[in-house]
């Protein structure tokens, strides 16, 4: 009976860990690029992932908080299961319509919104299925930052010196990736016995739902606005200053202390679109992992939101001290994806929100590009799926971008530090 349970227990981790990643990648990652050439369709979708990307942040949101008020887990795993495959049968359609490399019947950037909307409701979904099982929420945070980290990496899928992860995910989400989370999950959710309501309270809770609009209402319009007035000081001083006033308001929207993740990661979003990523070995990916799970193993076992905020501080120093000394190419990538891996993974195990929702609202802030993405291509005056992802040794941006994110690093720490001071830390935060 225990071996029959430990074998359960296992298969549910590992399920959500897979299921989790396939929702992450599916919005950090173009639905199809490599083989196509119909230049409409291309274009079209270098210009929509942005929005397809905030989409998919919002519906997550809505998602968990709705799904929070039915009270189910059951139910999250339905919904979950249900989004996931909808991402499967979406990139099955795909196939026999360019078979020939063009696209006849279908739109590309229509599918990649489908994904991503399909993705933000498994993300949502299954945040709230693991978030009352302390194994499960733990696998669930690793994959979702892991995979958000993998995601950013990944670089163009037409680069020769593709390596890595960059093999398997530079042209499209592999569809038995997304086919076995659909089995696992399904077999999960089949064989899982109905559960006891975890809350008579039906009310859908709105405060999550809220501080996603106000934090990436403003990150979306300060990113797309700044992409076009780079040189501006103005432009720079106010977006940064709009988009921590929001993160801050965000956070007081939030119950509690679980504002204090959104903070985190607002500033962290910044400070790591603008870390160079390549060229890099197709090992630093796996190490950038590992540093990932010491991060959020290490803010879990002893939990300091301000030493966090600290980190977020230095990797945005990190960034601008490479920006002005110009270090070799192999330290500065290896050591910043380390860096990462390391911030991004502390960052979250310090600052576990109590409500599945609300984590969920700090979580989808990575999928929203950031002020970091607009800056970091000095010759494109759009936000769109440009060079600005390929963070490469090659680009000569300047030490402005870094110096606004070690601005808005400080701001959020200054956040943080409030937030501590007149909110009191719930009983069960660690649990």
């Amino acid at each position: 009976m225990t071996r029959a349970m430990s074998a359960r227990r296992a298969a549910e981790a590992l399920t959500v860990l897979v299921a989790t990643s396939v929702a992450v990648l599916a919005v950090m990652l173009p639905i199809s690029f490599a083989s196509l050439t119909a230049s409409v369709h291309v274009d079209l979708l270098v210009f929509n992932i942005p929005r397809a990307m905030t989409g998919a942040a919002f519906v997550a949101v809505i998602t968990a908080a709705v799904t929070m008020a039915v009270g189910s887990i059951r139910t999250a795993r339905w919904t979950a299961l249900l989004a996931l495959a909808g991402i499967l049968i979406n990139h099955l359609a795909l196939i026999p319509d360019s078979s020939d490399g063009q696209l006849d019947n279908l739109s590309l950037p229509t599918l990649n919104f489908i994904d991503a909307l399909l993705a933000g409701i498994a993300f949502g979904a299954i945040a709230v299925a693991a978030w009352n099982d302390r194994l499960l929420r733990t696998v669930y945070l690793f994959a979702a930052v892991g995979a958000t980290i993998i995601g950013d990496l990944t670089q163009s899928p037409t680069d020769a010196r593709a390596d890595g992860f960059d093999r398997v995910l530079g042209g499209a989400l592999p569809l038995w990736f997304v086919a076995a989370s659909v089995l696992a999950l399904g077999y999960l959710a089949v064989t899982d016995p109905p559960s006891p309501r975890a809350s008579i309270d039906t009310a859908i809770p709105l405060a999550p739902v809220f501080a996603a609009v106000v934090a990436f209402s403003a990150i979306i319009i300060t990113s797309q606005t700044l992409a076009s007035h780079k040189t501006s000081t103005p432009h720079l001083i106010i977006g940064a200053m709009v988009v921590v006033a929001a993160a801050t308001a965000a956070a007081a929207i939030l119950p509690g202390r679980d504002g204090i993740l959104v903070l985190s990661l607002t500033g962290f979003a910044v400070a790591g679109s603008l870390v160079i990523t390549l060229p890099r070995p197709g090992w630093v990916d796996l190490v950038t992992l590992a540093a990932v799970a010491v991060g959020l193993l290490a803010g879990l076992r002893a939990p300091r939101p301000l030493l966090a905020a600290a980190s977020v501080v230095v990797l945005a120093g990190l960034t601008l001290a490479a920006d002005l000394f110009d270090p070799p190419t192999a330290v500065a990538v290896t050591v910043g994806c380390l860096a990462l891996g390391l911030v991004s993974g502390y960052c979250v195990g310090t600052s576990v929100p109590v409500s599945p929702a609300s984590a969920t609202v700090g979580l989808a802030v990575l999928f929203v590009p950031s002020i970091g993405v607009a800056l970091s291509d000095s010759e494109f005056g759009h936000l769109a799926y440009s060079s600005s992802w390929y963070r490469t040794v090659d680009v000569d941006r300047g030490p402005v971008p870094a110096t606004v994110a070690v601005g808005m690093a400080l701001g959020c720490a200054i956040a943080i530090a409030a937030l501590l001071r007149y909110r009191s830390a719930p009983e069960n935060a660690s649990e």
